[in-house]
């Protein structure tokens, strides 16, 4: 996911490559409608010049009939939070980090 969106920003795609090497999930939300997943990277250089939150892509989800979209939160500079959103579907049955995404691109 974070290298579709990565692709939406091309001016900081290297920057973000860089941190995305050294990121870790620390907490996840479950929503319903998606999801939160707090991320820590290690990696000490900050993106500068664009502003967050960085995404507007999407993905097909096993389980859902209109996929999920996607946003990416920098805090100072440094990836913070990976949120996943549903189109008003429940996503309360389904296990994010064992499912299937597939056709992740530009949000349509």
């Amino acid at each position: 996911m974070l290298d579709a969106i990565a692709l939406r920003v091309p001016e900081v795609a290297d920057a973000l490559a860089g941190q995305q090497g050294k990121v870790r999930v620390t907490a996840r939300e479950y929503t319903g409608v998606g999801f939160y997943a707090t991320l820590d990277v290690s990696h000490r250089s900050p993106i500068n010049g664009v502003a967050s939150p960085l995404g507007d892509v999407g993905a097909t989800v096993v389980g859902l009939q209109h996929g999920m979209g996607f946003l990416l939160c920098l805090r100072d500079g440094h990836i913070h939070q990976l949120e996943g959103y549903s189109y008003d579907e429940s996503t309360s049955d389904i296990d994010f980090e064992r499912v299937a995404f597939g056709a992740v691109g530009p949000r349509a």
